[in-house]
């Protein structure tokens, strides 16, 4: 896992939000793994049944960049409900410590060396034979380069043979937005959704369509409102602030990677990218995205993309004067849905002599009984889980110690958030069931737009120069 998950600052309109939530340890002291409904292994009166099956003890190993507290209280239900296995955790980064009743968030952001390392050893490990039984990465893993390779399990498969799994008792939709060339090879234990936050005020009733806009769409929205008003030069208005041109560059590729990136084909669409570059660089010309954060200025949106939620109800009380809406991130060419992304997925090492033991413990790690605990820290990918948290939200800001959480505002005020209504509540189900692309993402082909796209931007070449460009380093990369 990527440190962000431990350590993060929310800066939403100059506001430090600093959340302790009081009963974090919740479900640390449940009841074991043991729901088949939910797949999660030997039910209470059964413990013994699953490890008395295997002739030796077994050591199931699970990679990892930094272990946390949901995968230690999963290894801990593990190994009292399967007496005969054993879970060593493999990290290459130590987690920083908790004290286990808070979760303090700070502006420390993950250094890219700590994923390069670890991505590194799991490919070295993965090519020699050597790997976990258990690769738990995030978005900087590439894992469909090594499912291409057949080193890692096809989990789908795993899925249809197990009779006691029941996709229905989860979000199927995410499984269907997982598939990789007719099979699955990274299953998110959590998810992160991608979004915007809307100003309803500053964008004064405009009907906007989320679920089938493109960027395209998005400007043709925002140009009428991003005016100057008083004719002093600057705008009024922005559709986004601390966003240059290349910025937005960047949103755009992540927002359609899956069609400017072809994995399974191995191509890199060079038309699409230049009208990217063309239109991120008007929209920046035409002054609707600014790098600065301009004081006097509204904002029509801002990126959001929460990660659990109490992110859903909090930040939207705060910002925009507590009239924010959620939208979906604009797609390229054609929406299919919102999009999300996770820093905790779940792969099988195709090699691996426990392959039946791992898929018993990433079955665990997606029951309800786990997947309902505080320790996840994201949206839940099991239904009845999430429904549980989500029912949650509504004691936001009680006293009587349920769900308490305290938010300060930068200059040391208390913010006191309003419990969530059900209709707060009908548009998390909505958007979690709504889910229907992976925004996957590559780092080295990101790294690669972002050094080529600059002398675009400076006006030192042109658009078609720059994707052509981007073009023989991706293909070449792709191909390797």
């Amino acid at each position: 896992m990527t440190r962000r998950q431990t350590w993060r600052r929310w800066i939403a309109g100059g506001t430090l939000l600093s959340m302790a939530m009081l009963s974090a340890c919740g479900g640390a002291g449940g009841s074991p793994a043991g729901n088949t409904d939910a797949g999660a292994g030997a039910a209470e009166g059964e413990k013994g049944n699953a490890g008395a099956k295997l002739a030796e003890p077994v050591t199931l190993t699970l990679s990892v960049q930094s272990s946390n507290r949901f995968l230690e209280l999963a290894k801990q239900k593990f190994e009292e409900s399967h007496p005969n296995v054993k879970i060593e955790i493999k990290e290459s980064i130590a987690a920083p410590k908790s004290d286990g009743k808070t979760m303090i968030r700070k502006g420390e952001k993950p250094d890219p060396k700590d994923a390069e390392k670890f991505t590194s050893t799991v490919n070295t490990e993965l090519m020699s034979g050597r790997a976990s039984d258990i690769l738990i990465t995030d978005e900087n893993f590439p894992y469909k380069k090594y499912a291409d390779k057949k080193l890692l399990e096809n989990i789908a498969d795993l899925m249809k043979k197990d009779g006691s799994f029941k996709r229905d008792d989860y979000y199927s939709n995410v499984f269907d937005a997982m598939v990789y060339k007719d099979g699955i090879y990274a299953l998110p234990a959590k998810l992160t959704l991608n979004g915007l936050l809307g100003n309803q005020d500053a964008l004064g009733g405009v009907s906007l369509n989320d679920d089938v806009w493109t960027w395209h769409d998005f400007k043709a929205a925002v140009e009428p409102l991003a005016q100057d008003a008083n004719k002093d030069g600057v705008p009024d208005r922005y559709a986004l602030i601390n966003t240059s041109g290349a910025a937005l560059l960047s949103q755009m590729v992540d927002s359609s990677y899956g069609k400017l990136v072809n994995d399974a084909n191995k191509k890199f669409d060079t038309g699409l990218f230049t009208d990217m570059l063309k239109l991120s660089k008007a929209m920046a010309d035409a002054k609707l995205v600014t790098p600065e954060r301009p004081e006097r200025a509204d904002i029509l949106f801002q990126a959001f993309s929460p990660l659990q939620y109490e992110d859903m109800i909090l930040l939207s009380q705060m910002q925009f004067g507590g009239n924010g809406a959620f939208y979906k991130v604009p797609a390229y060419t054609d929406s299919k849905g919102l999009s999300f992304t996770s820093d905790m997925r779940l792969s099988i090492n195709a090699k691996s002599g426990h392959k039946q033991e791992a898929w018993e413990f990433v079955k665990l790690l997606l029951s309800e009984d786990m997947q309902k605990t505080r320790e996840l820290s994201g949206f839940a990918v099991n239904r009845k889980a999430s429904l549980e948290r989500q029912a949650q939200l509504k004691e936001i800001g009680s006293g009587d110690g349920k769900n308490q959480i305290k938010l300060m505002t930068k200059d040391g005020k208390e913010f006191k958030p309003r419990p969530a209504e059900q209709k707060d509540i009908d548009a998390i189900e909505q958007a979690l069931s709504e889910l229907r692309v992976y925004a996957d993402t590559n780092p080295k082909v990101k790294a690669i737009v972002e050094q080529e796209a600059g002398p675009f931007f400076s006006g030192q070449k042109s658009a078609e120069e720059v994707a052509k460009s981007v073009q023989n380093k991706v293909n070449t990369y792709l191909q390797e």
